[in-house]
């Protein structure tokens, strides 16, 4: 029986580490069968489930999720619709979108899987500590690109300066995109009227100090979408074909159209830019890129030859055309030709009045300007880093590194040469942070929160916008408080502390806090001073009576005047007596205890007044029976004279009247009552 039971323990140990080995098992392969890709197209819905069929779209902060070519993703699975015939395949994707990590479903063909080769994977010997985690993800997805470094020599500090490739005023952002990109700068943002400087016709502004750091930090591009920034641009006839030129202006306005070449033979664009190729020894790709990015898909007034005032004269790559209120102007007068000295005019082919001459005298004039002068990737044509000629640089679009990089890699990937071997150049920099610099938080949110009024009803105030502080104000005081107002300049800002506020004598502060509608606080302070009161010093005191004559037990008081009447000094009264077995003195009331004379004085501070008290023995107040006490007996015969049934002689009704009002009645009893129970 034993044994049994012994068996039974052992096969069922046996069999859970049979399971847990199992779950290890599943839960590898769980891990190593999800598989990275990117997306390869734009606004690619992400969905709930595997289907169309269905409003199913995923979402966030009440938007539908949208990603855009090279937005990479972790395919957990493939699966088939539940429902949707004519979109089958799906992957089941992770990714991170705004800074979250969400998940859901993406049609199969918006996505490219990328098949990571097994082995060890050799990286360069100078590659940077700091881009080695990218740079093995690239290298392992394609194992044939190969990377150099160049050592800037640069203190990443010191990017944003006012002699910086970063700076502010040559670091431009689209209309379209996040307020919070913009920069609030001197020249870049007019807080006083709440209007943005735009400084590009067609709505460019500048960005601000985290946008360009975003831009400028590698770490950022340094993946599979983005990487193409850093792409040798000279030209190599092996990879860069006609077919390839021919995807790229695809659905532009130079698809299938023929221009004039200078020996007058009629060719394609695809073949002007692969000319254009051979002379400048730039990439026939970066051409034709940077002309869809200069100009747009449909061409413009650089494109058109029409463009007023220049009529006849193009300009594929808008060149020198400056920012300002008439950028095409500026690059179709160069085209022209008209301040070019006769060396440049030979070198570039001026003027340029065809677009074959615009297209291959640009593409030298790149090419000797940029490609061959050091700046021979998208990168350095923006941020000129290599030379530290801050001033030379293709383009003031901030983010035209990264968008043209996209459209590059898009060519590649349609003509399947993605993997050919193609060679990056990436600069790194002294002292970088140790995180990639990220971009500012998109919002829209205004960031205004300076105030157009600040006021103080019944006072006049000098306020100016920019002035925080300095704002002061002295009022009498029998002023208690003012009324505070103020507005700010855009109406989403909120303030506090305006209205009623109550003033102390002397010092107050007040703090007038506006919040932007972005939540950015700014605060303004006003000092208000409320005078003292009026010192009005008391002259003297005097007492209502200057002598009293008392007999025992009776009681008088006395009353202080003051002079003046309305004094600010202190009226405590400290009241004396000079004899206290004759007269004691309590807060003005005299009573004399005993025969004889005594002096009552009040003082107030160092002024003082007297009254000469005399107590007769004649009679003692309330002994109306004369036996030399008060007591119950007094009040009964005060009691009994008072109803009629007794009477009493002068001495006696001196005696009896007890409040001093020429009468004797129940009244004076009830006090002599008092008396003698020593209330």
């Amino acid at each position: 029986m034993k044994n049994k039971f012994l068996n039974r323990l052992i096969s069922l140990v046996l069999v859970v580490s049979t399971l847990m080995s199992f779950s290890g098992f599943f839960s590898a392969y769980a891990s190593s069968d999800i598989k990275k890709g990117y997306i390869i197209d734009d606004n690619v819905f992400v969905r709930k489930g595997p289907t169309t069929t269905k409003d199913n779209k995923l979402k966030h902060n009440g938007s539908n999720i949208m990603l855009d070519t090279g937005h990479e993703v972790s395919i957990i699975e493939t699966v088939d619709s539940d429902g949707d015939t004519t979109y089958k395949t799906w992957h089941h994707i992770k990714f991170k979108y705004d800074g979250i990590e969400f998940e859901g479903y993406v049609y199969a063909n918006f996505v490219r899987v990328v098949e990571t080769p097994s082995g060890d994977i050799e990286l360069p010997e100078d590659v940077p500590e700091i881009y080695k985690e990218y740079i093995e993800n690239l290298a392992k997805t394609h194992p044939n690109w190969k990377f150099k470094f160049y050592d800037t020599g640069i203190e990443w500090s010191t990017l944003i300066s006012d002699d910086a490739q970063g700076d502010r005023l040559k670091s431009m952002i689209y209309k379209t995109f996040p307020l919070s990109y913009r920069s609030t700068e001197k020249d870049c943002y007019n807080w006083r009227t709440d209007s943005w400087i735009a400084t590009d016709s067609g709505g460019w502004y500048h960005a601000n100090d985290k946008t360009i750091f975003h831009y400028m930090d590698p770490r950022n591009f340094l993946n599979d979408n983005n990487i193409f920034m850093f792409e040798a641009l000279s030209y190599d006839e092996k990879t860069q074909t006609i077919d390839g030129v021919e995807k790229i202006l695809k659905g532009t306005f130079m698809e299938d159209k023929l221009i004039t070449d200078t020996n007058g033979n009629q060719i394609s664009y695809a073949q002007a830019y692969i000319e254009a190729a051979k002379i400048s020894g730039v990439s026939p790709f970066h051409l034709a890129s940077r002309t869809v990015q200069e100009v747009g898909t449909n061409g413009s007034g650089s494109t058109s030859g029409t463009y007023p005032g220049y009529n006849g004269y193009y300009n594929y790559y808008n060149i020198m055309a400056a920012s300002g209120s008439n950028p095409i102007g500026e690059g179709l007068k160069y085209a022209s030709g008209v301040n070019a000295s006769s060396s440049e005019k030979s070198k570039y082919n001026l003027p340029w009045d065809s677009p074959y001459k615009a297209i291959v005298g640009g593409a030298k004039w790149i090419g000797n300007g940029y490609i061959n002068n050091n700046q021979d990737t998208l990168y350095y044509q923006k941020f000129n880093v290599v030379n530290k000629n801050w001033n030379h640089q293709y383009m003031a679009n901030i983010t035209a590194p990264a968008t043209e990089s996209v459209h590059i890699r898009k060519t590649y990937s349609n003509l399947d040469i993605l993997d050919h071997s193609f060679t990056f150049i990436i600069p790194y920099y002294k002292n970088m942070p140790a995180e990639p610099c990220q971009l500012p938080v998109a919002s829209n949110a205004n960031p205004n929160n300076w105030l157009s009024s600040l006021s103080i009803e019944g006072y006049s105030l000098s306020f100016d916008a920019a002035k925080t502080t300095g704002y002061s104000l002295s009022v009498s005081h029998d002023v208690s408080s003012v009324n505070i107002s103020a507005k700010a300049v855009n109406s989403k800002a909120t303030i506090k502390g305006v209205g009623k506020c109550s003033l102390n004598e002397g010092i107050n502060h007040f703090k007038i806090i506006v919040t932007a509608e972005n939540g950015d606080v700014r605060t303004y302070s006003i000092e208000i001073i409320r005078g003292e009161a009026e010192k009005i010093p008391l002259k003297s005191i005097s007492l209502d009576k200057a002598t009293l004559t008392l007999s025992l037990g009776e009681t008088k008081n006395l009353t202080v005047s003051f002079n003046p009447v309305d004094t600010t000094d202190d009226k405590t009264v400290t009241w004396l007596s000079s004899n206290d077995n004759v007269v004691k003195v309590e807060n003005g009331k005299v009573t004399a205890v005993g025969k004889g004379e005594a002096i009552v004085t009040a003082k107030v501070g160092n002024l003082s007044a007297a009254c000469k008290v005399v107590v007769t023995g004649d009679y003692i107040i309330g002994d109306v029976n004369n036996d030399g006490k008060v007591t119950a007996i007094d009040a009964r015969h005060v009691l009994q004279y008072a109803a009629g049934i007794k009477s009493l002689n002068s001495q006696q009704l001196k005696c009896a009247d007890i409040n001093n009002d020429g009468k004797v009645t129940a009244i004076d009893a009830r006090k002599i009552l008092q008396i003698a129970a020593g209330i």
